[in-house]
């Protein structure tokens, strides 16, 4: 009984190690959908992370989507995905952190896109009017 006792908890060691390693990586990703002009949302994305003060490493870009890939202050990577939907929309998806601060990434996730938000609405591109 001893022996099943130190197999059965050392099965369940390994296990949450294991577990706890592969959650340990793993970005904090909010999705939200803007109506909004495609080059619109990218440059209300773009000012959002630099009012932030996060350094932008690295942007790719074509006609449907944009992906920046920067950094925070405190060294924590941040990526943002801009995906045109149709004319009128647009998708902007913000991942924050790994490891011990991705518990903290949906705050800042949050504020990155209440910054894209209130761009979105002041800006005349993102304003559609009916055509006449």
């Amino acid at each position: 009984m001893n022996g099943y006792y130190i197999k059965r908890v050392g099965w369940m060691m390994c296990l949450m190690l294991l577990i706890g390693v592969g959650c340990a990586d793993l970005p904090v990703r909010t999705v939200k959908t803007y109506h909004s002009d495609y080059r619109a949302a990218v440059q209300a994305s773009s000012e959002a992370l630099q009012n932030l003060e996060f350094r932008i490493l690295k942007e790719e870009s074509d006609e449907l989507n944009t992906k920046l890939l920067a950094r925070r202050p405190n060294g924590t990577p941040v990526t943002v995905e801009v995906k045109r939907i149709d004319q009128n929309f647009t998708q902007v998806a913000v991942a924050t952190g790994a490891g011990v601060y991705r518990l903290l990434g949906s705050n800042v996730s949050d504020q990155i896109h209440g910054f894209i938000r209130k761009q979105l609405m002041i800006s005349p591109s993102s304003i559609k009017w009916p055509e006449e």
